[in-house]
């Protein structure tokens, strides 16, 4: 299967299922009281960090995804079936992002990033179902014949990202032996050839060396100007994000080695400063195939990290990189993590509301007061009447009146609209 690290997918949850209006009917029970059943809740949609999974590819074949709608109620006081709920399994690392049009750009939100194992996030939650009829009977309201629309299900467009969780990440110019190295010091067996680009996608392995254990990723060939998306490096930057240490290859074979270091670093820095920060192993590789003359040139380097003289193809040396990239892990700043924080009508008591008057149009915003819309059959005068004895409870009314609202005048509430009523 291909490897994908980014990709647009939509997502719909379930809608709620309505409702009913219903009065019990038996033989001897001419007039039975109501008996109209909720309707069963919207699935939802769950993302979940899974560390068997390595790419997202599975979704650039199924880029919209739905959760099952619930069942409308039924007579005798039934619940409707609920929809099943989808679990969307994304390699750990992923992160999640919703774009936003501010002042004509678009800016990225990262609403959830899934950086453990079995970590979970509610992409997009299922839609209440209504209440039945039997719900709001009351020794004063005996015969209530209206119910509850269900609540539709949240809808969305997000981009998933992947940026690999690995310890350790091997850097380098194209063909510098990058790849021949992670096959060596793991049992990782990425594709080698003698060539430019050889490896076009990360590659993973876990070194199991002195006791210790880590993951690596060996990252694909970064060339001058990859930071402008250029060669195949701008793709895969990213994947060096997360890395405590990085193992920066150069081929001992070149014309001028140092001038390899110079380059990388330089990419480094223009795409992100602090890759350019992290700590770095320095490797100087295939020192089989130079002269003794050239090796003592290579040598006289000033670097302001290890530097190391290797054969990854004849295994010289590796235990002195590994040895020196251990203890540059334990080094290394600790992750103390990072949280961000979405703040959304939800994290404030949900009977707040806003009204306002916007050219000569009334609007009201609020969770709450939205939700009690959505889920009022407005052709219904009994659920309407029901809606304006709310609205008029907790204020709304009272709110619109002093702004000038009168009997007859459209008010905006969420994606409906209702008249205003003086009661």
């Amino acid at each position: 299967m291909a490897f994908a690290d980014e990709v647009k997918i939509y997502v719909k949850a379930g809608d709620g299922g309505d409702g009913l209006v219903s009065f019990h009917r038996e033989r001897g029970i001419p007039h039975g009281g109501p008996d109209g059943g909720d309707g069963g809740d919207g699935g939802s949609i769950y993302v979940v960090a899974d560390h068997n999974e390595h790419s997202l590819a599975p979704f650039l074949r199924e880029r919209s995804v739905k959760a099952e709608k619930g069942e409308p109620g039924k007579a005798n006081k039934s619940t409707g079936r609920s929809g099943s709920d989808r679990e969307l399994k994304v390699p750990v690392g992923t992160q999640i992002i919703e774009i936003s049009a501010e002042k004509g750009k678009a800016k990225e939100y990262i609403i959830a990033d899934l950086n453990t194992d079995q970590a979970k996030f509610v992409l997009a939650r299922g839609g209440e179902g209504g209440l039945g009829n039997v719900k709001f009977a009351r020794s004063t309201y005996q015969t209530p014949r209206f119910a509850e629309l269900g609540e539709p299900g949240e809808e969305k467009e997000v981009i998933l990202r992947l940026k690999l969780i690995a310890e350790v990440g091997i850097i380098g110019l194209p063909n510098a032996g990058k790849s021949t190295l992670l096959s060596v010091i793991t049992s990782a067996k990425p594709k080698i050839a003698d060539y430019a680009f050889t490896t076009l996608e990360p590659n993973l392995g876990i070194v199991n060396f002195s006791g210790q254990r880590f993951l690596v990723a060996d990252i694909p060939g970064i060339i001058e100007g990859a930071h402008q998306g250029k060669g195949l490096g701008i793709d895969f930057l990213k994947h060096v994000e997360r890395t405590k240490v990085l193992i920066h290859m150069i081929d001992a074979t070149t014309d001028d080695p140092k001038n390899q270091f110079k380059v990388i670093n330089t990419e480094l820095k223009k795409y992100n400063k602090e890759l350019a920060a992290k700590s770095q192993v320095v490797v100087f590789n295939k020192i089989d195939a130079v002269t003794p003359e050239k090796l003592k040139a290579i040598k006289k380097y000033k670097f302001k990290y290890p530097v190391f003289y290797i054969s990854a193809v004849s295994h010289q040396g590796l235990n002195d990189i590994l040895e020196a990239t251990i203890k540059q892990i334990a080094a290394a700043p600790k992750d103390t993590g990072s949280t961000v924080k979405v703040y959304t009508l939800a994290d404030i008591p949900s009977n707040r509301f806003e009204v306002g008057k916007k050219k000569d149009k009334y609007f009201v915003k609020g969770e709450k007061v939205e939700k009690w819309l959505v889920k009022t059959d407005v052709n219904n005068d009994e659920a309407l009447g029901r809606l304006y004895k709310l609205l008029r409870r907790i204020g709304v009314l009272s709110e619109l009146g002093k702004l000038g609202a009168k009997n007859g005048d459209t008010i905006k509430i969420g994606q409906k609209t209702i008249e205003y009523k003086e009661i």
